[in-house]
């Protein structure tokens, strides 16, 4: 638990005072008297808090124009200023984040996309692809002997991981938000895009007589997305009438009307009647834009501005339902994004380029598995390949070296912290240790710094493409704009996949999507440490939320799902292990009298590589409250030798 929560500000006073508090969560957990006493004055109230995610979200997208009904809401209520995404900036890795509080390090998924041992208990029905592709093809390495890579977004993937022949209940770290609802006797509604859904309710298949697969209470519930309904009662009517696929200029824009209407006419009114009888109740609306048509279309087209429009339309439906059901003085709306976005400026297939550089055995390989994920890549060695952490060391620099020579390459982050013995005493016992930020392989951070260090489930390297967040999409989003790729063969030209531009949009940034021939340059990407990417939406509205109130401290989808069980009057959640949420209640934009969260500070953390000729220098920026970092911006810059100070 203190290692997942790094910081370099750590002091002795610190780690024994972050263990006091482990240890006083974990009593206070089991004190139900004190409990009690403590939750009195929000436990039996009856609140209801609707979270609606606009996936993909960037906050300069909204405006008066293109989303007056979100513009509105976030002046009339409370605006995060400084809201952030976790990296990396992918859909998964956050709808975990949110409805956990914990970041990947102790939620445990790391990526859309990623690679899991033969040892983890992957179910055999689970949707996987082989090591090169970004999309979920037929199961070619189900196989063999070295694992599968699981594309988490697929069907049913998460509650088929989740299940008695996967992880029977435990593959995420610790309960969500709406797991707890649920055992608090509440009510429980899950709408929309399928993956991220499925994060929030992961047990609910296993639902029988009230109860799911590791004994917890889940009786009042609705689950909807496009791949399952729960409870089965509901599941023929609500698929009878879900809209097939869209593929029209706004993507599963229909599903989003549709989701909305879920909402709108079954989910509030039950959400009312569990309120009504002083139970909390919790709805989750997980849309599938803007997020898919930016993708597609590409960000400033006609299709994504028109994406925007149809979410600020269900918001618009899902306040005016809020008031002709009369609950608004018990109802707290939070609307979220996941990430942010940016252009593709070129296409990278980062396996193909280790095979042509002589790391990689071949493009399907097992020796070097990279899972593509958009703008990073998660990089894992065969540990039969690489027995020693001197082979591993050896092979890792490579990677690293061969990556931070290109344009391409933004932040990498390398799983362990320290050089192992060999390279300490190769460097010199008398040598000063390394910065506690810096990972062992030269050139990179440590995934502690960014919360992603797991011991089970981390890969070897995460690497983040590079953003350009000031340069615009200008002679990129188009038809008629060239397109390139650079891969085994080195560059080459393609079709340019995405719409007219109608509005240029600042931020580029590289992309690895595998061998998947979708995505091109000029459509939209996410997933790097970019501030493009990494600074999406929040606003909150309603009766435990202030006025007009602009929040500037930092905060973070990890803050999410403790402000909602702090509105709601629930038990801190701790999960096997004592895992806890560390992202902390956003105090300072309630109403019940809370102090806020006290100033913050910035701080700059820089590598330093040196290549053929040239110094590769990249720098992270992170902000902190507390104990608590916030990822705010990357930049990486080549420097002849010798010209630094």
């Amino acid at each position: 638990m203190i290692d997942r929560m790094f910081s370099t500000r750590r002091s002795p006073e610190i780690l024994v005072f972050r263990l006091f508090l482990l240890v006083a969560a974990v009593a206070f957990a089991a004190a139900p008297g004190l409990a009690q006493d403590h939750f009195d004055a929000h436990r039996g109230r009856g609140r209801i808090v609707v979270l609606m995610v606009w996936d993909g979200l960037r906050p300069d997208f909204v405006t008066q124009r293109d989303t007056p009904n979100l513009y509105r809401m976030a002046r009339e209520g409370v605006r995060f200023d400084k809201h952030h995404s976790i990296f990396p900036t992918l859909t998964m890795v956050n709808a975990t984040a949110l409805a956990t509080g914990a970041p990947p390090g102790v939620n445990g998924l790391e990526g859309n996309v990623f690679y899991l041992p033969p040892s983890a208990g992957t179910p055999a029905s689970v949707s996987n692809i082989a090591p090169g592709e970004a999309k979920p093809g037929a199961p070619t390495i189900a196989k063999d002997a070295q694992g599968r890579m699981v594309w988490t977004e697929g069907a049913r993937a998460i509650v088929d991981l989740n299940g008695a022949d996967g992880f029977k209940g435990r593959l995420i770290g610790l309960d969500t938000i709406t797991q707890e609802v649920a055992r608090e006797g509440g009510y429980v509604a899950v709408i929309g895009k399928q993956g991220p859904t499925s994060v929030f309710d992961n047990r609910v298949e296993t639902v029988v007589g009230g109860k799911d697969i590791l004994g917890e209470p889940h009786q009042d519930y609705l689950f909807a997305s496009d791949d399952l309904v729960e409870p089965k009662s509901e599941s023929q009517k609500i698929s009878a009438a879900m809209p097939p696929d869209s593929k029209t200029a706004i993507a599963d824009g229909q599903r989003d009307m549709y989701f909305a209407r879920l909402a709108v006419e079954d989910a509030l009114p039950a959400a009312k009647r569990a309120a009504d009888a002083g139970r909390p109740a919790l709805v989750v609306f997980w849309q599938h834009n803007p997020d898919l048509t930016q993708h597609i279309a590409g960000l400033g087209t006609l299709p994504a501005m028109q994406a925007l429009s149809l979410c600020d339309n269900n918001l618009m439906r899902l306040r005016a339902a809020i008031e002709a059901l009369g609950i608004a003085d018990k109802t707290d709306l939070i609307v979220v994004s996941d990430h942010g976005f940016a252009t593709i400026k070129f296409r990278i297939v980062l396996s193909e380029m280790l095979v042509s550089a002589g790391i990689k055995k071949s493009h399907d390989s097992t020796d070097v598995i990279v899972a593509p994920n958009g703008g990073a890549d998660l990089v894992y060695l065969s540990p039969t390949e690489f027995p020693t952490p001197q082979s591993r060391h050896a092979v890792l620099q490579k990677i690293v070296n061969f990556a931070e020579a290109q344009e391409w390459c933004g932040p990498i982050f390398s799983r362990e912290s320290a050089p192992p013995p060999d390279e300490r005493s190769r460097r010199g016992r008398g040598r000063r240790a390394p910065k506690p930020y810096l990972g062992w392989i030269d050139g990179t951070f440590s995934q502690r710094v960014v919360g992603l260090y797991n011991s089970a489930r981390s890969p070897d390297l995460v690497i983040s493409f590079r953003e350009e967040p000031n340069a615009d999409n200008k002679g990129l989003t188009g038809p008629g704009n060239p397109a390139f790729l650079i891969g085994e063969i080195g560059q080459v030209s393609t079709r340019n996949k995405s719409a007219e531009l109608v509005h240029p949009v600042k931020g580029l940034v590289y992309a690895d999507t595998g061998t998947s021939k979708t995505f091109t340059t000029g459509m939209g990407m996410h997933g790097a440490a970019g501030e493009r990417e990494i600074h999406n939406f929040c606003a909150a509205i309603g009766p435990d939320f202030r006025h007009g109130f602009v929040d500037f401290n930092p905060t973070a989808n990890t803050d999410v799902a403790p402000t909602i069980t702090q509105v709601l009057g629930m038990l801190p959640n701790i999960g096997p292990g004592g895992a806890v949420p560390s992202g902390r209640a956003m105090a300072e934009a309630l109403t019940d009298g809370r102090h806020g969260a006290g100033g913050s500070h910035t701080q700059t953390m820089t590598t330093d590589l040196m290549l053929q000729g040239v110094e590769a220098v990249t720098t992270i920026q992170v902000s902190w409250i507390g104990d608590e970092p916030y990822l705010d911006s990357s930049t990486v810059e080549h420097k002849p030798l010798g010209s630094s100070p």
